[in-house]
């Protein structure tokens, strides 16, 4: 399935101009590709692809390409730059790599239900499930509140879940996050595990 199946048209920031948009993986399962287009080409007869990577620091963007037809009559503007959703591409690589690994996990995780109260025991087993845990509530398509639904079902307040998560981040079984951006992408202990 491509993005562009997922969110038809994704709305370019700042304007009425929609985007039929894609990404793909390749042979390398660390590089993901992206391609945009305005869905309308009247007078905007120009698109976008660019690379992906995934390196020990998280989802990196290594190459951008605005091209148009010099005969066009569109052009390339500093406007045009800024609205690329860079941020859309990235969590959506980010949520379809996260989405592989969560899609099997019951809605209630198994560490939730064996939490009793007191002191949790993060144990490899704890970590990995509220890793694979947050990594199904903030996959696309999920609502805002991850750490809330996480919280309900482990019965801890959302403090003590967020302490798990970054434990869980910490000892490797998430990625690193984006600044100001729930989700994660799977840590290197879960890749291994695939």
């Amino acid at each position: 399935m491509t993005a562009a199946d997922e969110e038809p048209g994704l709305l370019l920031p700042g304007t009425k101009v929609r985007l039929n948009w894609d990404v793909s993986e390749t042979a390398d399962p660390n590089h993901f590709t992206f391609q945009a287009a305005p869905a309308d080409f009247e007078d905007r007869d120009w698109h976008i692809s660019g690379d992906i990577y995934r390196t020990e620091r998280g989802l990196k963007v290594t190459r951008i390409e605005v091209e148009t037809d010099p005969a066009s009559p569109a052009e390339i503007t500093g406007t045009l730059m800024r609205q690329i959703p860079i941020g859309t591409f990235l969590d959506h690589v980010r949520g379809r790599v996260s989405a592989t690994l969560a899609e099997d996990l019951p809605d209630t995780p198994a560490a939730a239900m064996a939490v009793s109260a007191g002191r949790t025991a993060m144990t490899d087993e704890f970590l990995r499930d509220v890793a694979l845990s947050y990594l199904r509530e903030t996959a696309p398509g999920k609502p805002q509140g991850a750490t809330r639904r996480l919280s309900e079902a482990y019965g801890r307040p959302e403090q003590t879940v967020r302490t798990w998560i970054a434990r869980a981040r910490k000892e490797g079984w998430l990625g690193p996050s984006a600044k100001g951006r729930a989700g994660a992408e799977p840590g290197p202990r879960l890749r291994a595990e695939q």
